[in-house]
């Protein structure tokens, strides 16, 4: 284009329509045209491979001895100043850049060569309970408590209230048991006090249900909660902020309880509906294109599949046996999760990989 504008002079008013018909401005015609068809833009030509390479083994080294969070271009500039080595600034720039990008790939493939990933087989072998902030106004948090099934993100019940406790959760545990009819094999759960206290212990052995509690300050232990929980907010348009999240409930006051602001009201109504949106209403391609609460339906029974009782009485003993052995606080608890992991996969109620091969699961007779 630029040769042809150099050889053809366009007459008044050509240049214009001739960059409309492009897309571009007459300035950039113009700019083609006195380059006369030449490629490439005008300036300093850039660096070369070899001035690439040099630089790199100049930068390289300097740049990992420096501590990480500070490990930016104008560090490693600065160091080579120190130094007195001369290198460009662009090619410190492009070299920090694509450095740290090879960093945080090696990374994220240490990250994926280590993650155990966990297939849950059956229904009701494995629940999640979590608890979340909603919203906090005058009357205090809002909170939603939540607990959902572990082989689909099915949720299968919900409250919505200031900050739960035993009783809440023992209430809620209960309702869902009894709307379901089982209870589950394990339940997953964070160190919180509504979850590790005596009322919700005494529940739990009562029906024979193993606790798996996260390590402390470890959300990443109950992946299948948090993301659900996210779903729920995002649906129902409360993610972010939590101060912003019943804005536009505080205008009225709830009809049931005259004097009290309709911000729970709001927050159970858009809740709910979100729920119902989630579960029964949008087909999953990782479901074969199923719903959630389709495949709940069609799923094995994890009572088809193993003995609750000898499940809660192998997982005891291998605590037990936990217990007496010369552990520190931190690999005490490593080993408990360990000990119901290794016995739901051991049942076929898990399938744990890492890498693509099967995680070897410990003896339930421990060490002798």
């Amino acid at each position: 284009m630029g040769l042809f504008l150099s050889t053809h002079r366009p007459r008044h008013g050509e240049l214009s329509e001739l960059a409309a018909t492009l897309g571009v401005s007459p300035r950039t015609l113009r700019t083609w045209r006195d380059r006369g068809g030449r490629t490439g833009s005008p300036g300093r030509p850039g660096h070369g491979e070899k001035a690439r390479g040099e630089a790199r083994r100049a930068i390289e080294s300097r740049w990992r001895e420096l501590p990480r969070g500070n490990d930016g271009w104008r560090s490693v500039c600065a160091r080579l100043a120190r130094e007195g080595v001369p290198v460009p600034t662009r090619l410190v720039q492009e070299a920090v850049r694509v450095l740290k990008q090879e960093a945080a790939e090696r990374e994220q493939a240490r990250i994926e060569q280590n993650r155990v990933h966990v297939e849950v087989l059956a229904r009701d072998a494995l629940w999640a309970l979590d608890q979340t902030l909603l919203d906090r106004d005058e009357q205090g948090d809002h909170k939603a408590l939540q607990v959902r099934e572990c082989l689909v993100p099915h949720t299968l019940g919900l409250s919505v209230g200031p900050p739960a406790c035993a009783e809440d959760v023992v209430a809620l545990l209960e309702r869902v048991a009894s709307e379901r009819g089982a209870w589950p094999f394990v339940l997953q759960a964070d160190n919180g006090s509504e979850n590790r206290n005596a009322e919700v212990g005494a529940l739990l052995a009562s029906e024979r249900v193993i606790a798996l509690w996260n390590e402390p300050h470890t959300p990443e232990h109950n992946p299948r909660a948090e993301r659900s929980i996210g779903s729920l907010k995002r649906a129902s348009g409360l993610r972010g902020a939590a101060t912003r999240g019943a804005e536009c409930f505080r205008r009225h006051e709830s009809l049931r309880e005259p004097g009290v602001w309709a911000t729970r009201t709001g927050l159970v109504a858009r809740l709910l509906a979100a729920w119902e949106a989630l579960d029964a209403r949008t087909p999953r391609a990782t479901l074969d294109g199923l719903t959630p609460e389709e495949v709940d339906r069609i799923a094995p029974r994890a009572e088809d599949r193993a003995c609750r009782d000898r499940f809660y009485a192998e997982v005891c003993e291998s605590w037990r046996r936990v217990a007496l052995a010369p552990l520190d606080k931190r690999a005490r608890r490593k080993a408990e999760r360990e000990v119901v992991w290794s016995a739901l996969q051991r049942n076929g109620l898990v399938r744990r990989t890492r890498g693509g091969c099967l995680v070897p699961t410990v003896k339930a007779e421990g060490k002798s």
